[in-house]
């Protein structure tokens, strides 16, 4: 039950913008059909592995050279939902970008622009075939997206991103 409410509170804090900070959570998806890899550094070794069965919820930390620094909490949803800590690093979590996914909340018109900042150009997302993006780098509250068939690229506010797997956000 206590589980139930941190995830809860969770949504609740990311999809509101209750609390304000810069938390950003994606989602992660492995097509290869083995364990995604998590790496106590970029392209480092590997010291946990997340099954691709399970529907994985991460914090992002930081970036560097396409390695997200990921929060040792990870989240899943689904039908067995569960929650558990990545141990055994002690320079931290990384997964490569290309594992690492969200979509738009709301409206995705004027979502995505050229630079981070709301007076900057809309990023057009015509032709794009599904509204699924890659994080690139972050600045303050805007992250740097590509879409996953590398049509689309630009900046998006934090706010805006929709980390579940299994549904769309308001």
């Amino acid at each position: 039950m206590k589980k139930f409410f941190l995830l809860a509170f969770v949504l609740f804090t990311v999809l509101t913008g209750f609390g304000q900070n810069n938390n950003v959570y994606a989602y992660i998806i492995d097509n290869s059909g083995t364990p995604t890899n998590v790496r106590n550094s970029p392209n480092g070794k590997v010291v946990a592995q997340l099954d691709p069965d399970e529907n994985c919820v991460v914090e992002l930390l930081s970036v560097k050279n396409n390695w997200w620094r990921i929060a040792p909490e990870v989240i899943t949803e689904g039908d067995n939902p569960r929650d558990f800590s990545l141990k055994g690093s002690k320079t931290g979590y990384w997964i490569h970008y290309s594992l690492i996914y969200f979509g738009i909340a709301g409206d995705p018109t004027s979502c995505v622009r050229t630079s981070p900042s709301y007076k900057a150009s809309v990023v057009s997302l015509e032709g794009c075939s599904e509204l699924i993006f890659h994080p690139l780098a972050i600045s303050g509250k805007w992250i740097k997206v590509v879409s996953d068939d590398k049509r689309v690229k630009g900046w998006m506010p934090t706010d805006r991103i929709c980390f579940n797997p299994l549904t769309t956000c308001p």
